[in-house]
């Protein structure tokens, strides 16, 4: 990858719109959920040469896969004309259409940009579909269709007039093998609930149980934001690319070893202990069993995110008033008195949270391990 290391950058400044971050990089944790669950190994690396590139050798990449992820409320679909229509810069000089970019890379970048990918969160049209169903069969489309072949050569043609003819179309047989361009699965409206969604089923899938799950996924998209806004000087070293910009499938490999894997009836039972050492009433210790067990159903359900966020600041109060009152450790009533009247406004401006709620999590809270939900 010496090349893709060395050269300049188109752009550093990432989006100029915070909605289309926002779903980019809601994005880019989508494709790491989706290419974990297929157990495959992967590097990431947001904001570079485009708006993400991917490596699978992660400790000795010979190429890399760069990936445009666009929005539109405009089209229902894209069509060649839209991908590539070019516009101009305010200093007069053309701004190459998306496909023009996705061209550029196999034109800068040799063979070490393996695929191109156009990412969108609608469909394509006849052509496009026709085009992608080629290449998707390993079969040539200068033979299948050399209509279409042509149709695209000449739309992207006219973007590098002054590259040899010959250069041209050595690079374009690349790209036009080697680009696809796709509906992303991520629905504009809702994405960051399909997302969550996405993160839990895989948890479940592992027979994972999680109390931080919410928290950890926030983490894990904080940190492609925060990796796509860092600036870089180029060239720069393998090694400073990845502390700079990567994140690694490892990431979840990492997840499973903070999550405990632990049943919900084991965990269960270590808390009505605790409740028990405490001489709660059986009344009052089922109580709060039943309601701990509604609140593990809520916090794991991907349409109640209000409810999670609304946890956490629950438990953020819980652990100011542990630490402020770390000499009190032990007298539990005290404590509780003080969380009451800390959550009081919370309690009484949701529904679906109670004192015996706040009391049960409160309990679970000083016996728990987790740094989070």
């Amino acid at each position: 990858m010496d090349n893709i290391l060395a050269s300049e950058l188109r752009e550093q400044a990432g989006s100029n719109s915070y909605n289309r971050f926002e779903y980019q990089a809601h994005w880019i944790v989508f494709h790491m959920i989706t290419e974990y669950k297929k157990n495959s190994q992967f590097l990431i690396f947001c904001e570079f040469h485009d708006d993400m590139a991917k490596v699978t050798n992660q400790s000795n990449p010979k190429c890399a896969e760069f990936f445009q992820i666009k929005t539109t409320a405009k089209y229902n679909k894209w069509t060649l004309p839209y991908l590539t229509n070019t516009t101009k810069k305010k200093s007069g000089q053309l701004k190459n259409s998306f496909l023009g970019f996705l061209f550029y890379n196999f034109m800068k970048f040799n063979t070490e940009c393996s695929k191109c990918h156009f990412v969108s969160n609608v469909g394509v049209d006849e052509d496009i579909k026709k085009w992608q169903s080629v290449i998707d069969d390993d079969k040539q489309l200068k033979v299948i269709d050399f209509n279409l072949y042509s149709k695209i050569k000449d739309l992207i043609k006219s973007e590098f007039l002054d590259i040899d003819s010959n250069e041209f179309d050595a690079v374009f047989d690349r790209f036009v093998q080697e680009t696809y361009i796709y509906d992303g699965e991520l629905p504009l409206e809702n994405y960051e609930r399909v997302v969550a969604g996405e993160f839990f089923r895989m948890l479940e899938n592992d027979d994972l149980y999680t109390s931080n799950s919410n928290k950890i996924l926030k983490d894990i998209i904080e940190d492609v934001r925060k990796k796509s806004k860092t600036q870089i000087d180029m060239p720069i070293s393998y090694n400073k690319l990845v502390e700079k910009k990567g994140i690694s499938s490892d990431v979840f490999s990492a997840l499973k070893s903070s999550v405990k894997k632990i049943s919900s009836q084991t965990h269960l039972k270590e808390y009505e202990r605790f409740l028990i050492e405490l001489g709660l009433s059986m009344q009052k210790r089922r109580l709060l069993v039943r309601t701990l067990k509604n609140h593990k159903l809520k916090i794991l359900d991907i349409n109640k995110l209000f409810y999670q966020d609304t946890t956490l600041n629950i438990l953020e109060i819980i652990d100011d008033i542990l630490n402020i009152n770390y000499e009190k450790i032990d007298d539990t009533s005290y404590l509780l008195n003080q969380i009451g009247v800390s959550c009081r406004e919370i309690i009484e401006g949701e529904n679906d949270f109670n004192f015996p709620l706040v009391e049960a999590i409160f309990y679970e809270r000083l016996i728990s391990e987790d740094t989070g939900i």
